[in-house]
């Protein structure tokens, strides 16, 4: 019976270690107790049993009755800082955070909880002895439909002669472009460009760093579904990558293309804040894929250019 008892425990024991996450986090403020408005600082930690590729938080623009104002992290040591706000009052419940992680040589993605927490806010205090205040400023007259008429006229005709313009403009261009050939560049070129004139443009050593990952992957979008006749531009990440997943030549930079999409998902909507280093391996990538993709007989030759170096 004994024995009986010690295996029943053993493997009681070990089907808690099991289930146990790869990823552990710990979040905390440094008070319970805050007045209505103010800015409360949430620190998160994560501890991991297996090697990890990425992990962000999973946010919108607010957590339960909280606002995101701002997220501060740093992905070397797995820690973050999400600073909340509310006008609630009382004791406020602040729920759980998801956060979505990768481990190596695992393309599914995980989730991780942070612990609820419940914080105290109270209101202002009031004196009644200050001074009286008018609940709503004077009302300015009404303004009558006859007072606007003449402006009305005056926009409307102006209007009609841009129009007219416009019109005769459109008109004379499309009769001008009538002899013109229309030229097909194809989508692999036409990529190429595009992601040659987005260098050039230094978003995100300018700070843009949500634009500049936008604008990567709709070029990869639009290359997918003039080259592959897939929706690319409506899909998700997921349904990109089962879209491409029966295609060789996709096969061949697989590493590349998930991590170039997913980055920029992060980025996009988890508020995830990549490095100078991830933001010039994401174009780099871009091009590999690009150029991994296009037609044999017009395969690409050229070398990748090197990123534009933040200034």
């Amino acid at each position: 019976m004994k024995h009986l008892s010690l295996t029943i425990f053993f493997i009681f024991s070990t089907s808690i270690l099991c289930a146990q996450p790869s990823v552990q986090l710990k979040a905390h403020t440094d008070s319970t107790s805050y007045i209505i408005g103010d800015c409360v600082e949430l620190k998160i930690e994560a501890s991991t049993k297996a090697p990890i590729d990425s992990i962000a938080p999973i946010l919108t623009d607010s957590v339960g009755s909280f606002e995101v104002l701002h997220i501060d992290q740093n992905l070397k040591k797995m820690r973050w800082k999400i600073y909340l706000s509310t006008t609630d009052s009382g004791r406020v419940f602040l729920p759980p955070i998801p956060f979505r992680y990768y481990i190596h040589s695992d393309t599914s993605a995980h989730i991780a909880n942070t612990d609820p927490l419940f914080l105290n806010f109270r209101g202002l205090s009031i004196n009644p002895q200050g001074e009286i205040k008018d609940l709503k400023p004077p009302h300015n007259a009404p303004i009558k439909f006859a007072d606007l008429l003449p402006y009305l006229i005056v926009i409307l005709l102006i209007g009609l002669a841009i129009g007219g313009w416009y019109y005769y403009k459109k008109k004379k261009k499309r009769k001008e472009q009538q002899n013109i050939p229309v030229i097909i560049i194809p989508p692999h070129k036409e990529a190429l460009a595009a992601l040659r004139k987005l260098e050039e443009k230094r978003l995100w050593q300018q700070g843009l760093v949500k634009e500049y990952y936008s604008e990567v992957t709709d070029i990869l979008r639009t290359f997918f579904a003039k080259r592959w006749e897939i929706p690319a531009l409506e899909f998700t990440t997921d349904e990109i990558l089962t879209s491409l997943k029966h295609i060789p030549d996709a096969l061949r930079v697989w590493d590349s293309l998930e991590w170039c999409l997913r980055t920029a998902d992060l980025v996009k909507f988890a508020k995830f804040v990549p490095n100078p280093e991830d933001n010039e391996r994401e174009i780099k990538c871009a091009y590999e894929i690009v150029q991994a993709m296009s037609p044999k007989e017009q395969q690409v030759t050229q070398q990748v250019p090197e990123a534009v170096h933040a200034g």
